[in-house]
């Protein structure tokens, strides 16, 4: 309860005398009381349910015997007597306010509003209020149109009463004045210094600027409409942001014709007023003398100021003076405009992690103010979209904090917010999930949060602290195997959630020796087994071209696996794969066999010349055959063996080298 002691307790003792509030003897069970909806116990009751507490704002009737509360609350956070109140009389109907009420103020200032600037006795002139504005070193200003100042003619001006004003119903008679507004400052029709400017010169405007001198005005990013003469700022229009005048529907608001519309025909002209230049825009649209001054927008978007009016075929035309120029020229004035409260998409009172984001949305390229309960304030930008975030800090528990959007001076309503900060998962560096490193790994590090222990559970258990550099190691000893280690970090008696990380130890390559990757091998070089260096006790694995050939244990260091079959020609690669606890690692390499050469052809014997025959006896025949051919063919396998003789040495000179 958020009022204790004799207070409390007398704004209780004052509902319970009254009814509102059930007795507190009551037993459970008992029925609900009905609270009265008239007469001095309902009169005095209000009284004490308004004064109670800070959250209830409206106390009524509705006419059918029910007793209506407005909070600023909804049911579900209702505290103190208000929530008595509702739990113990039947006929409440409780309602919630989208937001806390306010007095309709004469001394709030719109757009749109008259002002008067006297020049002498009861004798001066009335132009309309542009836009709520700053000065450049942030204080209350109002912008307005250049020509009203009548070259600097008049100093003071002051708010006339809406009713007197002819847009409120007061015709063309005098206007009476309500509030001091505030003294010209800087003004400008035509070119610098009230000259008659240049037809295309950016500088020929017509603006001017009001510094505020009564503190108890309130100034609106706001134009007003006119339908509430009692309170113009009652409804409005809200003005988001200043630009450039486009074609198109755009509208005006003035003390003389109040709120009317119209079309822009002609953007980024100049118009010769009475011999003085003004760059802006015009288009058809009710404007009278006495809406000088006063703003012309285009949605939520700023654009010009009511400059001129003139007639074309029969058609009121307006013309306004380009806002962006005009403001250009005062060294610093600017227009408020509206800013949207922010909002959270990190939920309010929600559990985040350090490491993560708080985030939401706002007025896309403003800046959010970011106010902690604890600690200095900082600014971030605001994107295009309208998105924004800003890391959890790292200081665990409630972290309370303030937000507001700003443009220029212009600033939003303010969000109170609140997050409950638990550390996040300490994060594994090495190794790193689902790698695998050779041979043996002997140091577990990672990040965290500074000054946190972090705590190893699984194959690994160990403890370490999370170094000013938000890192932390632990040493370890394993070999070749798989592995699961698991993390939690605590820090200010928080504990984290907890991460893991999965990871194995394999062997070492085997190595292969005595095929050289890449080579070809032909007749007796060709390999018949393959053989390497291992680690002792580890299991290899052969295969040529994909086929596993044999299996073996490394034994002193060494391994070797027989071919079954000898290799006929071709391409093949040879796989070793070396395997310990279950984890492994290969090696291979390429080589092919090459085709043994086919025989080389015997040279053909050189036939002897045959002596012609012999002339015989005459009548007898020459011989011209051998009678006898067996010593032919003894000399022909004579000749046989003698080659048969000199391969087989050859090939045992092969053999034997």
């Amino acid at each position: 309860m958020k009022r204790v002691g004799w207070a409390g307790a007398s704004a209780a003792l004052a509902l319970a005398a009254t009814g509102f509030i059930a007795p507190t003897a009551a037993f459970a069970g008992d029925a609900e009381s009905t609270a009265p909806t008239s007469g001095p116990q309902f009169d005095a009751a209000a009284k004490a349910l308004l004064s109670s507490d800070d959250q209830v704002k409206i106390v009524g009737a509705d006419g059918n015997g029910n007793v209506v509360v407005y909070t600023t609350a909804d049911e579900a956070n209702l505290k103190g007597e208000p929530r008595a109140f509702v739990d113990n009389n039947a006929n409440v109907i409780l309602k919630k306010l989208d937001s806390a009420p306010k007095k309709a103020a004469s001394t709030d200032v719109v757009g749109g509003a008259g002002y008067f600037g006297l020049v002498s006795g009861n004798s001066g002139y009335s132009c309309s209020v542009g836009f709520s504005g700053f000065t450049p070193t942030g204080a209350p200003a109002v912008i307005s149109a250049g020509h009203c100042t009548q070259d600097g003619e008049i100093g003071e001006v002051s708010l006339t009463v809406p009713r007197s004003d002819t847009a409120g119903g007061g015709g063309q008679g005098p206007v009476e004045l309500s509030h001091t507004l505030g003294d010209f400052g800087f003004s400008q029709f035509g070119g610098p210094g009230n000259t008659a400017g240049a037809d295309g010169a950016a500088d020929s405007v017509d603006i001017s600027v009001i510094d505020i001198t009564n503190k108890d005005l309130d100034l609106k990013p706001e134009v007003t409409d006119w339908t509430n003469v009692d309170d113009l700022s009652a409804s409005t229009f809200p003005i988001k942001s200043v630009g450039e005048a486009q074609v198109g529907p755009f509208a005006k608001s003035g003390r003389t014709t109040g709120y009317t519309q119209g079309n822009i025909e002609i953007v980024n002209g100049w118009l010769d007023v009475e011999g003085r230049w003004v760059h802006g825009f015009g288009g058809p649209i009710d404007v009278i003398q006495g809406d000088s001054g006063g703003p012309m927008w285009q949605g939520d978007k700023a654009v010009g100021v009511t400059s001129a009016l003139f007639d074309y075929q029969g058609v009121r035309y307006g013309w306004g003076a380009d806002l962006l120029s005009g403001l250009a020229q005062t060294d610093g004035y600017t227009v408020e405009v509206q800013v949207d409260a922010p909002k959270l998409t990190t939920e309010d009172g929600s559990t985040v992690t350090t490491g993560s984001n708080i985030s939401g949305t706002a007025q896309a390229n403003t800046k959010l103010v970011v106010t902690p309960e604890k600690g200095d304030a900082f600014t971030i930008d605001v994107d295009g979209s309208g998105n924004w975030s800003f890391a959890v800090p790292e200081r665990l528990g409630e972290y309370a904090f303030t937000l507001q959007s700003t443009s220029g001076y212009s600033k939003s309503s303010t969000v109170d917010a609140s997050v409950n900060v638990v550390p996040q998962a300490p994060a594994f560096t090495s190794p790193a999930d689902g790698s695998s490193t050779v041979s043996e790994v002997t140091k577990i590090s990672g990040t965290g949060l500074a000054g946190a222990t972090v705590t190893l559970t699984g194959d690994v258990k160990a403890t370490a602290k999370v170094g000013a550099d938000s890192t932390w190691s632990v040493e370890a000893d394993l070999n070749e195997g798989s592995y699961k280690v698991n993390a939690t970090q605590a820090r200010d008696g928080v504990t984290s959630a907890s991460a893991s990380v999965s990871f194995a130890v394999i062997p070492a390559q085997p190595t292969i020796d005595g095929i050289v990757d890449g080579s070809s091998y032909s007749d007796s070089a060709i390999p018949t087994k393959v053989s390497g260096t291992g680690e002792t006790g580890a299991d290899i694995t052969v295969s040529l071209n994909g086929a596993e050939v044999g299996t073996t244990t490394v034994k002193s260091g060494k391994w070797t696996v027989a071919f079954a079959d000898a290799l006929a020609p071709g391409d093949y690669t040879v796989v070793a794969t070396q395997t310990v606890n279950g984890q492994s690692n290969s090696t291979s390499v390429s080589f092919s066999v090459a085709a043994a050469p086919g025989p080389s052809p015997s040279p053909s014997p050189s036939t002897p010349s045959t002596p012609g025959p012999t002339p015989g006896p005459q009548g007898t025949l020459p011989k011209t055959g051998a009678s006898d051919p067996a010593p032919l063919a003894l000399g022909a396998a004579a000749l046989l063996l003698g080659g048969l003789g000199a391969v087989g040495y050859r090939r045992f000179r092969r053999v034997s080298r």
